[in-house]
């Protein structure tokens, strides 16, 4: 049995660590200011050597900002789920189904949410959203219709009023965004999405949530029926 000695764990590294904790229990909010080096390295008791590099390591990473005047945080708990979930997502390369499979188990958890306390501004935006589609879609502008459709789906995930749900929906909206792309969008199919929209958005407006959930899924499943037809037809391009 091999044994490997426990590696030794650098001031800096140590201090990095603590300032990461202390963002992800609260007590480091985005857009706090963090103390002068005398005074961090009086509280870490370690060296200000120390604490340059780890806030230089933490700079680097993304999560402070400094300037010759002060040192602040630049983001908090939540971004680093995103952004993790989101590396992850990009380096596993993932499959369709593995797309839609997680679009649908969240997005009908957040837009039952969204049917219990949905409010008036909200219905609007969503309506809003509805209307630009429809617009495209008589113009056929398939990129108009595509980001108006994303950010009907992006503000049901934040009316969710569930931070985690809507932190991990956003981590795969450029996921989301390729897959939509892949799909014909002739006027038909651009008609016919608005409409299963419409549907969403009336029973969100009903607060009714069991319906909310049952439109919200059928619009799923007819997207993946999409791309599945889409890929057979490309794998019978490819063996000819």
């Amino acid at each position: 049995m091999e044994i490997k000695p426990l590696k030794k764990q650098s001031l800096s590294d140590f201090v990095v660590a603590q300032i990461k904790r202390m963002i992800i229990d609260g007590e480091l909010s985005k857009g706090d200011k963090l103390p002068g080096e005398r005074e961090l390295a009086q509280r870490f008791e370690v060296s200000r050597a120390s604490i340059r590099e780890a806030l230089k390591i933490l700079s680097l990473q993304g999560l402070l900002h400094r300037t010759n005047a002060r040192t602040v945080v630049t983001t908090d708990f939540l971004n680093i789920i995103e952004e993790t979930l989101t590396l992850k997502i990009l380096l596993e390369d993932s499959s369709y189904s593995d797309i839609i499979a997680a679009r649908l188990a969240l997005e009908k958890s957040m837009v039952t949410l969204a049917a219990k306390e949905i409010n008036k501004n909200e219905l609007e935006l969503l309506e809003k959203y509805i209307v630009l589609m429809e617009q495209a879609a008589k113009t056929e502008s398939m990129d108009d219709f595509v980001a108006s459709d994303i950010e009907f789906h992006r503000s049901i995930a934040l009316f969710s009023r569930n931070s985690v749900l809507n932190s991990l929906y956003n981590s795969i909206i450029f996921l989301l965004f390729k897959v939509q792309t892949q799909v014909a969008y002739d006027k038909g199919v651009m008609d016919e999405s608005a409409a299963y929209h419409r549907r969403i958005y009336q029973a969100l407006a009903q607060n009714d949530a069991a319906l909310a959930e049952k439109e919200m899924e059928a619009h799923l499943m007819d997207i993946d029926e999409r791309l599945n037809h889409m890929l057979i037809i490309e794998n019978l391009k490819n063996r000819n």
